[in-house]
């Protein structure tokens, strides 16, 4: 097969950071590796109020928010029925998310107004972790697993169901076609790569995002709910796409390694904002639950 070298003509796609196998092992098909999703919870935590840090230790104890964020991920090996709930299927051909094209109805309950994919079980564990009757432990794992689907979806293949959203997509990243233990795909080389690649230790990586949040003034982004965020996401994905046997170049790292850092940076944003909507003093009104998002037109950020 005739490899394809994956190039980006930035005039035509102009796209701005502050918006985007024969194997050895079989690859698992994570959003973000261990580390994409410590740094989206450490960015969070640097923009969490004193009331939700208190809420947060009150639930988690000695752990932080980082050491939670790849929990969910670890839960799914032994319980396989959570897995769906990690992205969403939108083919790539599709402009936006659609609830009832890309989020099966729920594999263990059928009946329930929960369906199985990441927009909906965002809004699903922001309704429990807000409700006081459930049990500390209850509310801990809501958290836990918010702190890490809210990750998810800002991982763009993970909103893009074509080829198991880029893990059938052979490719060979910067001359390698093994990627860690793995040979490389494009979801892995999204998972981990594109931040490994930046060689930077955690505190350091974590504060150029905390920089880059200043400099672009992403705060005024954090908002939002998790269908828009999807289609943001989404579009950046149909934009970096590439095709079976492609040569990831220096040009493409560069050029998306900006998304990433946008998409972790904005991640922990919008993870603070939820949090510090939900985890209010025990005297405030409790907001009230979500509910599924049924509009499939959100309007894109």
């Amino acid at each position: 097969m005739e490899r394809i070298e994956v190039r980006i003509n930035t005039a035509v796609r102009a796209i701005t950071a502050a918006a985007l196998l024969f194997t050895i092992a079989e690859p698992k098909s994570w959003a973000w590796g261990r580390e994409g999703h410590r740094l989206t919870a450490l960015v969070a935590e640097a923009y969490l109020t004193p009331t939700a840090k208190e809420q947060v230790k009150l639930l988690l104890g000695s752990e932080t928010l980082a050491d939670v964020a790849p929990w969910a991920d670890d839960y799914r090996v032994n319980h396989p029925e959570t897995a769906p709930w990690h992205y969403v299927d939108t083919p790539k051909a599709e402009d936006k998310f659609d609830r009832n094209r890309d989020c099966p109805v729920s594999s263990t309950d059928p009946k329930s107004p929960w369906r199985d994919c990441v927009t909906d079980r965002i809004l699903y564990f922001e309704g429990r972790l807000g409700d006081d009757t459930l049990s500390k432990a209850e509310r801990a794992m809501a958290l836990k697993f918010l702190v890490h689907l809210i990750g998810d979806v800002h991982q763009p293949l993970h909103t893009i169901g074509d080829d198991r959203g880029g893990n059938g997509i052979s490719v060979t990243f910067l001359g390698s076609s093994t990627c860690g233990s793995y040979k490389c795909n494009l979801h892995g080389v999204w998972d981990e790569s594109l931040i490994d690649h930046r060689g930077l230790s955690e505190p350091k990586y974590t504060a150029a995002l905390l920089q880059e949040i200043k400099d672009n003034h992403w705060e005024r982004m954090s908002g939002g709910e998790p269908t828009t965020w999807a289609n943001v996401s989404h579009h950046y994905a149909t934009q970096a796409y590439a095709p079976n046997g492609a040569l990831i170049t220096h040009e493409y790292v560069e050029e998306e390694t900006k998304v990433v850092d946008a998409e972790l940076a904005l991640g922990g944003l919008r993870l603070a904002h939820v949090l510090n909507r939900i985890l209010v003093a025990p005297e405030t009104d409790t907001p009230a639950a979500a509910k599924p998002v049924e509009a499939e037109k959100p309007q894109p950020q």
